[in-house]
């Protein structure tokens, strides 16, 4: 592994110097962040002395492959223990730091994610197509929540779950699927440690709907639940621009049995957020696809292992920022993924 810093137009390789380096991602982040401790000291002139400032750019390799490519947004310097703690951002937080307001009218989540992207310098790598026009009012939102809405919204009628993350310095957005790359974890070879909880608490079985009167309209329910669990109910409001159905039916699905699994594992790059992995652990009953939630990779004297928070579900961060404009909240929900229909988009700054 190499560890690059630039400061002041010189470029250091500092990996020699970094006794544990950390990787890491979040669902709910499109971004990757790097973290790493540098050997120095104001006395011990063993120790080379790496000038580190702020919004430098750092870029970690593996066997020639750039794993992260950002600027140094956090550092602390501990002389007691000669070490400087360094953290990282990559792109991914101007993503989700520049605020804006736009309106849409009848725009592909695609188009919007390359147009916003260009208008903030920001490069686009492989952006998954859907085909689903959607039309928003977004008023001082972020660059990222107006995209991940119009992904949330597109995912709605296409099925997929959808990731924004950075290669290098280019934005992706992936639809999560199974790959050839698919790490294969095992009991007895790479797996190291692995945990299992699940609970009922937040457990919904049935979803009443109200009308404008707030009167009963309709009821949906998941009936082995309820003979298993009993009857918990939550409410929810019919409102013009969305099928109360449908919503009633995400509730249950995003409200069931909850199960939060970790594992500790020999690292695998491939081991990243919006990726999946095959767990086989017979003890704790961990078998089959996970998705994975979080990510650490973390190098540590001679080491390389990964943290992951696994999901049964593929589940993306769903926003639904903004709304829609009132012409089409009179019309209804607009067109479904057949439509072959021209459509147009309209930007307006904010």
């Amino acid at each position: 592994m190499e560890l690059f810093i630039d400061s002041g137009g010189a470029v250091t390789e500092v990996s020699s110097l970094a006794p544990s380096i950390s990787w890491s991602g979040d669902l709910r982040q499109c971004g990757r962040s790097l973290s790493f401790s540098l050997l120095s000291s104001p006395t011990d002139k063993e120790i080379p002395v790496v000038e580190i400032e702020m919004g430098a750019p750092v870029q970690f390799q593996m066997d020639g492959k750039t794993l992260f490519d950002g600027f140094v947004f956090a550092r602390q310097i501990d002389t007691e223990s000669s070490k400087m703690d360094i953290r990282c951002f990559d792109r991914g937080i101007y993503v989700k730091r520049n605020e804006l307001s736009r309106s849409f009218s009848n725009a592909l989540p695609e188009d919007i994610a390359v147009r916003l992207c260009g208008e903030f310098g920001i490069s686009i790598g492989s952006i998954a197509k859907t085909g689903i026009p959607i039309s928003r009012n977004f008023v001082g939102v972020s660059l990222y929540q107006i995209i991940q809405t119009a992904y949330t919204l597109a995912s709605r009628e296409t099925g997929e779950a959808y990731q924004m993350r950075f290669n290098g310095v280019a934005l992706d957005i992936v639809a999560k699927a199974v790959t050839e790359e698919t790490l294969v974890i095992q009991g007895g070879s790479n797996l190291i440690s692995a945990s299992v909880s699940e609970s009922i608490e937040r457990m919904v079985t049935q979803v009443a709907i109200y009308g404008e009167n707030d009167a009963l309209v309709d009821t949906v329910k998941d009936d082995e639940r309820i003979r298993l669990y009993g009857l918990m109910q939550k409410h929810i409001k019919q409102g013009k621009d969305k099928d109360p159905r449908q919503e009633a039916r995400k509730i249950l699905d995003d409200f069931g049995v909850e199960r939060k699994m970790t594992v500790n594992n020999l690292g695998g790059l491939e081991c990243i957020t919006g990726n999946c992995v095959v767990v086989e652990e017979p003890y704790s009953g961990l078998h089959g696809l996970f998705w994975i939630d979080s990510d650490t990779h973390t190098w540590k004297n001679g080491l390389y292992f990964n943290k992951l928070s696994l999901n049964y579900r593929r589940l993306m961060d769903e926003q639904e920022a903004g709304s829609l404009p009132r012409a089409k909240a009179a019309r209804g929900s607009g067109r479904g993924a057949g439509s072959q229909e021209r459509y147009e988009y309209i930007f307006k700054d904010g």
